[in-house]
């Protein structure tokens, strides 16, 4: 059994759904609670032409979307019998999961990887690929 505090970074992506279904096969060996951290990055979000007034309609929605989804993570968790913390930050997500994982609290990230082309990861790049190149902790690549 896995005696760490695992932080586990989330979106709405493919990857972040066979991350956690890895999670889920793991499960015996977790030692909950896992953290579970979602990073809305808002101007990156801006530029996707969300139809929204103002700025702060903006802000609201996507907040509200992403308490939501954090709120969906928790209870496939629960499901499963995995206890999960959520943790819902704002910012660039690259440097603010790498913020997180830096913080002292986690001994382990989590972290799913797209099954692209090794040459498509040395030109664009993966969050998970950077991660474990700025993080101090290890990182499990799922």
């Amino acid at each position: 059994m896995i005696k760490q505090k695992i932080l586990v970074p989330l979106d709405r992506s493919p990857i972040s759904a066979h991350t956690r279904e890895k999670l889920f096969a793991m499960k015996s060996h977790l030692n909950p609670p896992l953290v579970l951290l979602h990073v809305l990055d808002l101007d990156l979000l801006a530029t996707q032409g969300f139809p929204e007034k103002s700025h702060a309609e903006f802000s609201q929605r996507a907040r509200a979307e992403a308490e939501k989804f954090m709120q969906e993570q928790k209870t496939l968790f629960a499901a499963e019998g995995i206890e999960v913390e959520t943790l819902l930050v704002e910012g660039p997500a690259l440097e603010t999961i790498c913020e997180h994982a830096d913080s002292g609290s986690y001994e382990l990230v989590a972290i799913g990887r797209n099954p692209v082309s090794e040459m498509r990861d040395f030109l664009f790049g993966q969050v998970s690929n950077k991660l474990i190149h700025k993080v101090r902790c290890p990182v499990l690549v799922l």
